[in-house]
C-alpha cells in the first residue's frame, strides 16, 4: 500500500511503496559505456588529459608497474572554468534593472580524480588501502580548495554507469569548486539550523538516533558511523551513510575515521552491486560551505543511490518522488547480501 512520507532533511515529500514495482520495465536496465579501448584515464594514456592538479605516486611493488596511484586533472570538458574572470553578485541582463534575466561570470574549478592506473570499472575493485587513499584525495581537496580562498562551496560526486551520468566507465570521481553556494544547499542549511534553535539538537544526529533506535533501515554501522536507508528515500536501495557526531565536513577526520569512512563506503557499493548486478548510482558527498565556519548544528554526510528508476512528469510537476520499494525492505536486502 503507498504512502506519503517526508525528509526531514530537505522536507521533501516521497510516495513510497506503491504497487508501480509491479510494472514492466519499472526498474530500469543499467547501461555502459565501454571506454578501455584508448581510455584517457589509464597509465601511459596521461597525454590525453589537461596537466595533473596532484598526483600520488605508486608506492611499493606497484611503483614498478605504475607512475602513479591516482592523478587529480581539470576536466577536459569543465562545466565551470578558472579561465573566466570572476566576478560579484548575479546583475540584471540588458540595460534595465528591473529584469528578471540575471546572470554572473561561469567562474570555477572542475576536477576529476583518476583514482587507479588500470582500467577497472569500480571502486570495489580496489584494494582497502587504494580505497583509503581515494577517501584522502577527497579530504586534501576540500583543504587545498579552501585555503585558494575563492571558492565559497565544493562538490565532491562519483557518476558510475551511463545511467548516472558517466561518459567513461573507468573509475573516477569530479570536483566542482563554485564561488556561491547552490540555492538547495543553502536550503539544508537553513533546515539544520533551524531543527537546532527550536530543539537544542543536531538535526543529523536525531535521525541516526531514531534509525539506530529502530534499526529497521540500517544496513551497516561502526564505531563512528552508521549506514541506512533514509526514512523518505526517492530511490530503491538508497543509502546514506552518516557520522554519529555532528561535524560539517570530512576535512577534519582523522585517519582512523577516515580509514573507517572508506571501509564502509565500500562495502555498501559492494553490497549494492551484488544485489542489483552494477547498476548506475551516483555518490554525493554532503559538505558545509567554506563561508559559514564551524557549526556544531550540522553533519556531512553522503547519499547512495542506484540508477534503477527514472523521473518522469509526475516528478518534474511536483518535486514529489516516487518510489516503489519500501526502505524497509531494500534495508532488509541489503543486510543479508
Amino acid at each position: 500500500m503507498p504512502e506519503y512520507r517526508q525528509d526531514p532533511l530537505s522536507l521533501r515529500w516521497v510516495i513510497v511503496g506503491s504497487d508501480r514495482a509491479a510494472r514492466p520495465q519499472e526498474f530500469v536496465e543499467h547501461t555502459d559505456r565501454r571506454s578501455d579501448f584508448g581510455c584517457p584515464f589509464c597509465a601511459g594514456q596521461e597525454s590525453q588529459t589537461p596537466n595533473p592538479v596532484q598526483v600520488y605516486p605508486a608506492v611499493n611493488g606497484r611503483a614498478k608497474l605504475f607512475p602513479w596511484q591516482v592523478r587529480v586533472v581539470p576536466n577536459k570538458y569543465p562545466a565551470v572554468s578558472t579561465d573566466v574572470i570572476p566576478d560579484g553578485p548575479p546583475t540584471s541582463n540588458g540595460s534595465s534593472n528591473g529584469s528578471l534575466h540575471r546572470h554572473r561570470n561561469g567562474f570555477g574549478q572542475h576536477e576529476v580524480i583518476i583514482e587507479s592506473p588500470e582500467h577497472i570499472t569500480s571502486l570495489t575493485q580496489l584494494t582497502t588501502d587504494q580505497q583509503r587513499l581515494v577517501w584522502q584525495v577527497y579530504q586534501d581537496r576540500l583543504r587545498q580548495l579552501r585555503q585558494d580562498g575563492r571558492f565559497k562551496y565544493v562538490q565532491i560526486f562519483k557518476n558510475v554507469g551511463a545511467a548516472a551520468g558517466a561518459s567513461l566507465e573507468h573509475t573516477h570521481s569530479q570536483v566542482v569548486a563554485l564561488p556561491w553556494t547552490p540555492d538547495d544547499v543553502q536550503k539544508e542549511l537553513e533546515r539544520f539550523n533551524q531543527h537546532q534553535a527550536k530543539t537544542g539538537q543536531s538535526l543529523l544526529t536525531q535521525v541516526v538516533d531514531e534509525e539506530l533506535a529502530t534499526g529497521e533501515r540500517v544496513v551497516a554501522q561502526s564505531a563512528n558511523l552508521v549506514a541506512f536507508c533514509p526514512w523518505a528515500s526517492r530511490f530503491p536501495y538508497q543509502v546514506c551513510i552518516a557520522p554519529r557526531r555532528a561535524a560539517g565536513s570530512i576535512e577534519s577526520l582523522p585517519a582512523g575515521e577516515l580509514s573507517e569512512l572508506a571501509t564502509i563506503a565500500g562495502e555498501l557499493i559492494g553490497r549494492i552491486e551484488r544485489k542489483i548486478g552494477g547498476a548506475a548510482y551516483n555518490l554525493i558527498l554532503h559538505t558545509e560551505p567554506f563561508d559559514i565556519g564551524p557549526r556544531d548544528h550540522y553533519h556531512w554526510h553522503i547519499e547512495i543511490f542506484p540508477r534503477l528508476t527514472k523521473a518522469a512528469g509526475f516528478e518534474w510537476s511536483t518535486g514529489c518522488w516516487l518510489n516503489p520499494q519500501l526502505p524497509e525492505q531494500a534495508a532488509a536486502a541489503l543486510r543479508a547480501v
